[in-house]
């Protein structure tokens, strides 16, 4: 069951429990992931299981991997992006093929590309979370190892790791959040 509770205590837990997270419960957090809006619908991201290469060393230097039941890799290709936002655009508009390139639509297609990551992955780990499942996001690992050791698919780049599973409630790794802002610093409904 989603439980906002879940979201508005959440912290990033760095010392998991063994115990593995439920299929189900997985299952429906990388449909999310897949239903994450994309620029295009282009959908230019691909989740990987990585739990069994928490010893390698493109990762094992992060303290969450050592305990983290589940890893999860996003990797991202603007080139697979720009075929889909293709026959996404051809679909919409009945055409056979439609011709667009991403970089007439924004100066770095790669950072367009991580954009959509981000998104994809924050609907992953939102639905996890609200699920009562903890996490820590990972993006200093050695990215370019990781696509060559995993041997990725053509054009896909390793973007950023998700270590998921149930804290620790004895010690959960995190450090006690203070905001430096107040929530009315944050947001501005009569702007």
């Amino acid at each position: 069951m989603l439980e906002l509770k879940n979201l508005l205590n959440r912290k990033t837990v760095k010392n998991f429990l063994s115990e593995k997270i439920n299929p189900e419960i997985l299952e429906n957090a990388i449909r999310v992931a897949w239903h994450a809006p994309t620029s295009l619908n282009s959908k230019p991201v691909i989740l990987l299981d990585v739990s069994k290469h928490k010893n390698e060393t493109w990762i094992s230097h992060q303290v969450a991997v050592q305990t983290a039941p589940h890893l999860f890799l996003f990797a991202v290709s603007p080139e697979a992006g720009e075929i889909n936002a293709r026959k996404f655009l051809a679909k919409r508009t009945g055409e056979t093929s439609v011709n667009v390139t991403i970089q007439k639509i924004v100066a770095n297609r790669m950072e367009w590309a991580r954009q959509q990551v981000y998104l994809t992955a924050a609907y992953f780990a939102t639905t996890l979370e609200a699920a009562g499942v903890s996490g820590c996001f990972i993006a200093g690992f050695n990215k370019s190892e990781a696509t060559e050791k995993l041997n990725l698919p053509e054009s896909y780049q390793a973007e950023l790791i998700f270590a998921a599973g149930f804290a620790n409630p004895e010690n959960d790794g995190s450090t006690e959040t203070n905001f430096v802002r107040e929530f009315n610093d944050f947001y501005f409904p009569n702007f």
